[in-house]
């Protein structure tokens, strides 16, 4: 979905030991990676699902975009402000320290602000979402045996990989047998995790963040 909704991560991260890679490929199995994350948004199910949120919540996502944008036009120049005393070694600690907390603290007053105006639009996605990722294990899982594939590594802890090991894309096409539509309204009293069956439970979506860089103090 575009930007203003946060994509829910899977947490799911699958590595191989040499000793499990070696008995893989005894067995004639091959090592593949893969972007749940990745699979999961790109299915068909949940790119529908997002058009119809963009399209029925369209009033409250203006007005969350709207907002937010005012307030990362607020928070640039404190940050900047920061930066250009971070770089001066004549700043006074106590002053930098000053400026990294009033920023901070505009900004989480910044994600308290948005937080409700998100949740019209951020409840029925992650409701979508939810309804996908509960067939996420058993589409990685027929994805590897389509391509006889033993073992998944985390895609972060491959330093190079050629495109046909990659079973990204295959995962997708799995969840897109496995599930064709999905409801984006949630019954009453729904809260994220709740749709979760087996495989990898999605986390809670987070609060959307301002987009200004949240600046370090020293």
């Amino acid at each position: 979905m575009t930007n203003h909704i946060k994509t829910i991560a899977l947490g799911v991260a699958l590595a191989a030991t040499p000793l499990i890679a070696t008995q893989a490929s005894a067995q004639g199995l091959g090592v593949a990676s893969a972007n749940l994350e990745g699979a999961l948004g790109n299915s068909a199910a949940l790119k529908a699902a997002e058009t119809q949120i963009q399209t029925q919540y369209k009033t409250q996502i203006d007005a969350f975009n709207a907002r937010r944008t005012a307030i990362s036009t607020e928070l640039e120049p404190m940050a900047r402000e920061i930066q250009t005393l971070q770089a001066n070694p004549a700043t006074p600690p106590a002053t930098l320290q000053a400026k990294v907390t009033a920023y901070r603290t505009r900004e989480a007053s910044a994600q308290r602000e948005l937080a409700p105006l998100a949740a019209p639009f951020q409840r029925p996605l992650s409701y979508a979402q939810e309804q996908v990722a509960t067939k996420l294990d058993q589409a990685l899982r027929a994805a590897m045996v389509a391509k006889r594939i033993g073992i998944i590594v985390n895609p972060q802890a491959v330093v190079a990989i050629q495109p046909a090991a990659d079973l990204t894309a295959d995962v997708t096409t799995q969840l897109n047998a496995l599930v064709k539509t999905v409801a984006i309204t949630p019954p009453a009293g729904w809260q994220p995790g709740q749709s979760a069956q087996g495989g990898a439970a999605p986390a809670p979506a987070a609060a959307p963040a301002a987009a200004a860089r949240r600046p370090q103090g020293r």
